[in-house]
């Protein structure tokens, strides 16, 4: 099908998605967009509306709203008998973070993120898969399209997504506030094979580079390369994390002592209890993940 299967979380970034909404309707009239239109009405609607487009055939499914948004687009299709090579993702940034579209060439600007889906190209990137026993003991997984996030970084998106009003500043809230009160806990992580059980402050495992509102903590991830990129950060005391706070920004953060940089195919995490974890700033629970990717299984309408 050639019409563009939209779905719009009108809540996302604290209910404006839903307001810009009508001048995106214009924006699309303007460029002769054929369309259809979902509002999600609940978490999870995006992946319910996303597998039942998919299966109905049509291929060019985009999300408006924000990373959270994209995650359940994207994970309708994998998580159903759908086939994502039949399928191309478009987005239109309108939340908080827009963290995936700084990598992959997804315009922040509505009306050039609107052209894309006319006049844009397709990008042919990897896909991170998490793989985790939930709460009620059954084995599940996840697709992710940018960042999965771990330990601190976990535990203040779960923080975040508490909030009813989301935006960068409160997440730039959370994290100092967050700081002061998480404690880091030991665990064991293997990546590709090599073990190791040490206490760990904050870890990442990356498609692309940034999260978090623009935060660079995977600043050697490429999103076509057939590897996850890990960013660890030890335990190396509170004072010397908030002295090095803007590190995550400048893509200096592996040149600190105290944090780890790895390439790998497959990456395990054991914590002592359940604990959160972010894929794409959505929060789910677990006590063992395994990340590992399938490459270049996931298209994308970008810019030329």
């Amino acid at each position: 099908m050639s019409v563009v299967f939209l779905i719009c979380n009108p809540v996302s970034n604290s209910g404006n998605t839903g307001k810009v909404w009508p001048k995106v309707k214009k924006i699309l009239e303007k460029y002769g967009i054929s369309y259809e239109v979902i509002f999600t009405k609940k978490p999870g609607h995006a992946v319910e509306i996303s597998r039942d487009a998919c299966m109905k055939g049509y291929d060019r499914i985009v999300a408006m709203g924000g990373d959270g948004t994209v995650n359940e687009v994207v994970n309708g299709v994998f998580l159903s008998d759908c086939d994502l090579e039949k399928v191309t993702f478009g987005w239109i940034p309108v939340g908080s973070g827009k963290d995936w579209a700084r990598t992959i060439n997804v315009p922040l600007d509505l009306e050039k993120a609107v052209e894309v889906l006319k006049k844009g190209k397709t990008f042919v990137q990897d896909l991170g898969i998490a793989e985790y026993e939930a709460l009620d003991g059954k084995r599940k997984k996840r697709a992710f399209v940018n960042v999965a996030g771990l330990f601190f970084d976990g535990f203040v998106t779960y923080r975040t997504n508490l909030l009813k009003k989301k935006s960068r500043f409160s997440y730039f809230l959370r994290i100092f506030s967050s700081i002061l009160k998480y404690k880091p806990t030991d665990a064991i992580i293997v990546i590709d094979g090599k073990k190791w059980k040490k206490k760990v402050f904050s870890m990442n495992v990356g498609i692309c580079k940034y999260n978090g509102g623009g935060m660079n903590q995977v600043p050697h991830a490429v999103p076509d390369d057939g590897l996850l990129a890990v960013t660890v950060i030890n335990d190396i005391g509170k004072l010397r994390i908030l002295a090095n706070v803007h590190r995550v920004f400048n893509g200096k953060l592996l040149e600190h002592p105290g944090v780890e940089g790895y390439q790998a195919q497959r990456v395990t995490v054991e914590f002592q209890k359940e604990e959160p974890i972010e894929l794409d700033g959505e929060t789910i629970w677990v006590k063992k993940v395994t990340f590992s990717i399938l490459p270049k299984a996931l298209k994308v309408m970008v810019e030329k």
